[in-house]
């Protein structure tokens, strides 16, 4: 890891960076801020050994990319036309970024997979074997679910191995449909609405008792 030269309140290593950035971005490296700034989204300065430093502005410029990247999901050539564009990187105008972003917001999968900096094969299984583009789209939903199933990847635990857990949500789903189908087939909005509300709060309950779940057995686990 760099972390050569000492920080001081107008200047920080590229560590310094990184544990200061890390609580609000825990998938946060050094090899990240290298890779943007290889992509020439920020420019650095360099002391005489060639130690990356940081001005207070370079931390709010690399802040706002990534929020960019992990709460808007846009792909850095993207974030790389509005910095060049000129657009403030406040964080007051990170928050008005995000407060426009629509929930109908689609993607290609060739846009998702640059989005995601995978291939677009790991794409094309997600959507496969059913885990993304139910819909017909990828939405943004899909993104954060691509995502995700991109850092269980990092364990060996690829698309494939999704479609038992697919399955599985299939399952819970038709049972909570069955459980609300009279209110869903009443025809009256009112109740309709109400309905869907209920499977969205069983659909929270079910996901926090799995983690429960998921954390008692993995305590069994130690010898």
């Amino acid at each position: 890891m760099e972390n050569g030269g000492a920080g001081t309140k107008d200047s920080y290593t590229i560590g310094e960076v990184v544990a200061r950035l890390k609580p609000e971005f825990p998938t946060l490296s050094v090899s990240k801020i290298r890779y943007l700034e290889r992509r020439r989204l920020i420019n650095l300065s360099r002391t005489r050994g060639g130690y990356r430093l940081f001005s207070n502005q370079d931390i709010e410029l690399l802040r706002y990319i990534l929020t960019l990247q992990d709460k808007e999901y846009l792909p850095l050539k993207v974030i790389k036309k509005r910095i060049e564009g000129g657009a403030p990187v406040t964080s007051a105008d990170t928050a008005g970024d995000l407060s426009r972003v629509l929930e109908d917001r689609t993607y290609t999968r060739d846009e998702l997979a640059e989005t995601l900096e995978t291939e677009t094969r790991f794409v094309d299984d997600l959507v496969s074997v059913g885990v993304i583009g139910r819909t017909g789209e990828l939405t943004q939903r899909d993104a954060e679910i691509a995502r995700m199933a991109l850092e269980m990847a990092k364990y060996s635990i690829q698309p494939r191995h999704l479609r038992g857990i697919m399955a599985a949500v299939d399952r819970e789903a038709a049972m909570f449909k069955q459980i609300l189908n009279p209110e869903l087939r009443s025809g009256d909005d009112q109740r309709v609405a109400e309905a869907m509300s209920k499977a969205r709060h069983l659909a929270a309950v079910d996901s926090r008792m799995k983690e429960l779940m998921m954390a008692n057995v993995i305590e069994t686990f130690a010898p």
